[in-house]
């Protein structure tokens, strides 16, 4: 009797534990993408770091052939898959993780270690100017000669090397550092330099951006996307080491074999709030998603690291339409104004949205979505010395 009793509690137990188990996936599949929110993963092994590294060199040798540059989209995708395909059968890419993303241009995949990598199916270049502005257009705006503190621009767009942009950012840190602003340009952007944004007034992100789209998930496949800043640093060997639990914590990622920093990466860097207040200026295309999917999550990691305020664009954004309102921002901010009011001005100036600057500059094909500035944060923040100055001043009277 006592037999006939224990077997069905001992299946009921037997089910309660399938059941407590189905219903734990849903929730660890939330936290997947965050993977802040998790336990950290251990670093790298070299074993590991020299898989990812053959995987690169294969990823590479296509990205950056001349046959690959020549192709259309669709071509690039045919061909992305077909590499990253014999790549699974090498056991250098997780079997079932690519994932291709025609709408953001992109095919995702992950390593066999489990970091993230990526090949861009579009060229980033959205210069297209019709008419470049010149930069001493809005140098009248700017105050006179004073102490306004310390700038970072990081340089990321290209290697500087017969570029059409960089000429214009040399000027520009020229220019603001003449006018006290002591401004320094990375040219030679690195995860590392990343990290140390908290040592300037103002930092400026002239990166290319993308949206990066990967699925996860080991019963059921999900998709996640996220905004992502492209580096021109090669992956190595030593920095896949180096970086190696950003790599695996997907807090850094790698595309077309070089880094690209997540949101989860600021957060990380910046946990104890030490961005003191830094105004940051973002030139990155999606760096706030694209329409119909806003997204803040870049921003938020800036601003809880404790960055003052955050501008950034929705879209693919022009070349020339953010250099022009960063250039008049930047001026603005030096005359004392918040950084809503340096914004407006800027808008102002150049248009409410980049289709708007375009056609007026007399451009007959637009771009699809129109891009425009998002401002997080404080806006009616100053930098830190026109503030103080600002304050001084009310004190005296």
């Amino acid at each position: 009797m006592m037999k006939q009793q224990t077997m069905p509690r001992r299946l009921l137990c037997a089910v309660c534990a399938v059941v407590l188990l189905v219903s734990a996936v849903p929730a660890a599949w939330a936290a997947e993408p965050d993977a802040d929110t998790a336990a950290p993963v251990q670093s790298l092994t070299a074993s590991e770091a020299t898989e990812m590294q053959q995987a690169d060199a294969a990823v590479t040798a296509l990205t950056d052939s001349a046959d690959y540059a020549a192709m259309s989209a669709a071509d690039r995708k045919a061909a992305a898959l077909e590499q990253l395909d014999d790549l699974v059968q090498q056991g250098l890419v997780a079997k079932g993780s690519i994932y291709a993303d025609e709408e953001n241009g992109m095919v995702s995949f992950s390593y066999s270690c489990g970091a993230l990598g990526g090949i861009l199916l579009e060229d980033q270049d959205e210069e297209n100017t019709a008419a470049d502005l010149q930069l001493a257009e809005a140098a009248q705006q700017t105050a006179q000669n004073g102490t306004y503190g310390t700038a970072m621009l990081y340089y990321a767009f290209d290697d500087t090397v017969n570029s059409s942009r960089y000429p214009n950012y040399a000027y520009m840190q020229s220019y603001w550092t003449s006018v006290g602003l002591d401004t320094k340009l990375d040219t030679t952007v690195t995860v590392a330099d990343l990290r140390r944004m908290n040592n300037y007034d103002l930092c400026v992100l002239s990166t290319h951006g993308a949206y990066y789209t990967y699925e996860y998930g080991w019963l059921w496949k999900r998709t996640a996307t996220a905004p992502v800043l492209l580096l021109t640093e090669k992956s190595t060997f030593w920095n896949d080491l180096r970086y190696g639990m950003d790599l695996l914590n997907h807090r850094i990622i790698k595309v077309n074999g070089a880094y690209a920093v997540t949101a989860g990466f600021f957060r990380a860097a910046y946990r104890s709030g030490a961005l003191k207040d830094t105004i940051i200026l973002s030139e990155t295309c999606e760096f706030y998603g694209k329409s119909g999917h806003l997204d803040t999550s870049m921003a938020d990691a800036l601003l809880s690291g404790g960055a003052a305020c955050v501008v950034g664009y929705v879209n693919n954004v022009y070349t020339v339409y953010s250099r022009s309102m960063l250039w008049a921002t930047v001026n603005r901010l030096l005359a004392g104004d918040t950084v809503r009011e340096a914004v407006d001005f800027g808008l102002n100036l150049y248009g409410a949205d980049d289709i708007i600057w375009y056609n007026n500059q007399g451009g007959r094909r637009p771009h699809a979505v129109a891009s425009f500035p998002v401002l997080s944060g404080d806006q009616d923040a100053r930098l830190r010395a026109v503030q103080a100055a600002a304050d001084s001043t009310q004190q005296a009277a």
